[in-house]
């Protein structure tokens, strides 16, 4: 369907009416009206409504780059935990990961710092 053509202009008109927010920005907590109409699934040819959501122009123009870019981006949150769920910081085991003890690396810092110490009292 071409998206000057009537059908899609009253198809757009009716997805908008329905969905006046932004659906990311509703997911992130935001309140921010769609102006655009996105297909959900990337495919173009399919306009069931199902496919279909409201996006502002910002997450429809960030969706569109990260689909052309191969790569997610969606920022961070107020304690600057990434938004992406794909982010390697959102994943179980790199989070888990990141609360126990660095292997050597921070008990050899530390065993650093105690030598440098011992050395200046000497």
């Amino acid at each position: 369907m071409k998206l000057d053509s009537a059908l899609w202009l009253r198809l757009r008109a009716q997805v908008l009416a329905e969905q006046p927010l932004c659906a990311m920005c509703t997911a992130a907590g935001l309140v921010t009206p769609a102006t655009e109409v996105d297909h959900i699934n990337n495919d173009g040819d399919d306009n069931s409504r199902g496919n279909l959501q409201g996006l502002c122009c910002s997450c429809h123009s960030h969706k569109t780059h990260t689909i052309d870019a191969g790569r997610l981006r969606h920022g961070c949150d107020v304690s600057g935990i990434p938004l992406d769920p794909a982010h390697p910081w959102r994943r179980e085991e790199i989070t888990s990961n990141r609360s126990r003890p660095n292997d050597g690396g921070s008990h050899t810092y530390a065993a650093a710092e105690k030598g440098e110490a011992e050395k200046w009292q000497a």
